[in-house]
């Protein structure tokens, strides 16, 4: 297990910094954790004892457990590790402030081995004269690519060994004790894509300002909190009371501007006691904190994930986030926040439902309705997102009258792609399917009906 016993090319590491990474966490749990999360995972040790103890200490914290030696030496049981070899990592104690400085000196050794590691395997493929040039010259960018992308992975697994696992969710599916992934409310969306919502996606929903996204997501949090799957609303743009302002109004029909002005008649002060108290027990986080980084979103989200057991988080919005490093590229920053979120969505197995904007582009054609290319700042969404989900103006509605919103899957991995009308009562900040048609313009007030959608 220790460093000499590994092979010659993996020597390139920090067994101080990771066994002061480990000592931190044996000793301060959770708080450590949060750390240096965001910046490392189990293959980013370069030592299989210190992947061991990492992975064990995560089971504990993300299960809301007591972490210490002898939890993790439970956990461990039946590997070929000592408590004593435990107990020397805790006493590597270091204090969490110094936590992220460690993590990044494990990353940056893990990116250097994985990068020997492709120098390898190019000079294979440049030696491999059974493949045509442009085989090798392909396999060898896809290679490289894999060391910026983070892709450092464990060792492959037969299909055999997911046999068990793969009988047990289709029976849980078809006994109805278990579900592909959580509903919209929405019935149309909800028949498109069935594992759309589930543990470990991430699903984006991207319009022009103003069109209702924020809105839109935050029913669907409402809708999850009050189906008993916990949710959580990270908002960059609006403040927590503007979200509860628009919780009440959805939930109670009072309009969003009475509220805003305090202006009621005595139905609506009724309706909004009635929505307070149907919210009281909600299981449903506000946080309001302007512009982010990726390791602070994803250390909220295993908070909130360890103490409250989210299973969906919404965040508003990807263009107000900002990237680790300022220096870098805009796109790039972007495209690191999209694969890290992804990623933090698989780890923590919950859906993260991110907000986006679409450039200018999209109100200069004819036709309204997005396009992938119309993903703002950011191409890496089409690649790291589970579900786009795009919105668009078909008719606004004047006078209080609800509008007609095209909402189109443009993405829809394991389901299927389509377009629907949204019927969208503005002043109640509440959406339901529309029976109108995106095919041709209507008039809100005459053409546009909800159809039946479930009630949070």
């Amino acid at each position: 297990m220790n460093a000499i016993d590994l092979p010659e090319y993996e020597l390139l590491f920090s067994n101080e910094a990771e066994c002061a990474v480990l000592g931190a966490i044996l000793c301060n749990g959770a708080e450590a954790y949060d750390a240096a999360a965001g910046i490392i995972t189990a293959e980013s040790f370069c030592v299989p004892l210190h992947r061991l103890v990492w992975e064990a200490a995560q089971k504990l914290i993300l299960a809301g457990k007591f972490v210490d030696p002898v939890a993790v030496m439970e956990h461990l049981r039946g590997h070929e590790v000592d408590l004593v070899e435990v107990n020397d990592i805790a006493q590597s104690y270091s204090a969490v402030r110094a936590v992220p400085g460690h993590a990044e000196i494990i990353a940056n050794y893990a990116k250097q081995r994985a990068l020997r590691t492709a120098a390898f395997q190019v000079s294979g493929f440049v030696s491999d004269e059974t493949l045509a040039i442009e085989q090798r010259v392909g396999q060898s960018v896809a290679a490289l690519e894999s060391v910026l992308a983070d892709r450092i992975g464990g060792d492959p697994l037969p299909v055999s060994a997911f046999a068990a696992e793969f009988i047990d969710r289709l029976v849980g599916r078809a006994d109805g004790e278990t579900k592909a992934g959580r509903p919209t409310g929405i019935p149309y969306l909800d028949r498109m894509m069935p594992n759309g919502l589930g543990d470990g996606k991430l699903v984006v929903i991207a319009a022009r300002p103003s069109v209702g996204k924020s809105s839109l997501a935050q029913q669907i949090a409402c809708f999850h909190a009050s189906e008993g799957y916990p949710a959580a609303f990270l908002g960059m743009e609006m403040e927590n009371y503007e979200v509860v302002d628009r919780t009440v109004a959805n939930k109670g029909r009072v309009p969003l501007d009475g509220i805003v002005a305090g202006k009621l008649s005595d139905d609506e002060w009724t309706r909004i006691t009635e929505a307070l108290e149907s919210i009281r027990n909600l299981p449903l986080y506000l946080y309001d904190v302007p512009g982010l980084t990726l390791h602070e979103v994803v250390s909220k989200a295993r908070y909130l994930v360890r103490k409250y057991g989210i299973k969906t988080l919404v965040v508003d919005y990807l263009q107000l986030m900002l990237g680790t490093d300022q220096k870098k590229d805009r796109r790039f920053q972007l495209e690191e926040i999209t694969r890290g979120l992804k990623r933090a969505a698989k780890q923590l197995g919950i859906t993260v439902i991110l907000l986006s904007q679409l450039n200018r582009d999209v109100e200069k054609r004819t036709n309204p309705r997005p396009q992938m290319s119309d993903l703002k700042e950011c191409g890496a969404i089409e690649e790291d997102a589970d579900v786009v989900l795009t919105l668009w103006d078909h008719v606004k509605g004047v006078d209080g009258q609800p509008s007609i919103k095209g909402a189109a899957l443009l993405k829809n991995r394991g389901g299927s792609k389509g377009e629907v009308a949204l019927h969208f009562e503005g002043q109640y900040q509440r959406w339901t399917e529309s029976t109108a048609s995106l095919s041709a313009p209507a008039k809100a007030e005459t053409e546009s009906k909800p159809r039946y959608s479930k009630e949070w």
